[in-house]
């Protein structure tokens, strides 16, 4: 199976491409005091940069992460809205791209543990993974809106919104993280969460990415 098929497989099941959010709402947004502001959710991630990753254009960052990379497994984010929005999209790329050989790594680096996690495993080893993903093919990482955040257990909620190819409408996707160790980690959805992507009219209310090469 190509690549580019695995892709639109996981778009569609909601296990690489639409992923589970831990949820929102203002009444449980972090206490903002002098010695701990409350973070900042709307900034994008400093000296951004681009860098291609199996023919997907991934952000990157030397502030927010990833610090640690191989050519697909990426990890080392900041502790901070920016380092999970990175996170989210980075590692998401990672779990779709990442060939037979890599991907055990890949998911044990970049998820957490979870029923989600082993539903995913158990779904990649039935698939095959080579190659780069056509242009046509491709997604294109627009923007971003960080829907939750919560110091105690620290964890996130990030919406990640994308074009794919030459198609101009825009989908937005939901991803939940949690901070485990020393870094992000993505919390898969199960399949009976059926998490799943959505369209938008328009990028009111997220923040873009600007892409200087």
């Amino acid at each position: 199976m190509t690549v580019s098929r695995t892709l639109r497989i996981a778009a569609t099941t909601a296990t690489v491409l639409a992923l589970a959010a831990c949820g929102s709402g203002n009444d449980d947004a972090p206490t903002t005091s002098a010695e701990n502001p409350a973070p900042d959710l709307r900034s994008a991630p400093a000296e951004l940069a681009w860098r291609e990753v199996a023919g997907v254009s991934v952000p990157t960052s030397r502030v927010d992460g990833p610090d640690t990379r191989t050519s697909v497994n990426r990890s080392g984010y900041s502790q901070t809205p920016q380092g999970a929005v990175l996170a989210a999209i980075n590692g998401q790329t990672a779990l779709a791209v990442a060939d037979d050989r890599a991907w055990p790594e890949v998911v044990n680096t970049v998820t957490a543990p979870g029923p989600g996690r082993d539903e995913f495993a158990a779904a990649r080893i039935a698939v095959t993974v080579s190659g780069s993903v056509p242009a046509a093919a491709a997604p294109k990482f627009v923007g971003f809106e960080v829907t939750d955040y919560q110091s105690d257990p620290l964890s996130a909620a990030v919406s990640v919104a994308q074009t794919i190819g030459s198609d101009n409408q825009i989908y937005s996707y939901p991803v939940a993280l949690q901070w485990i160790g020393d870094d992000w980690r993505i919390v898969l959805p199960t399949a009976e969460e059926n998490i799943d992507a959505v369209e938008l009219d328009s990028l009111d209310g997220y923040t873009t990415f600007e892409r200087t090469a």
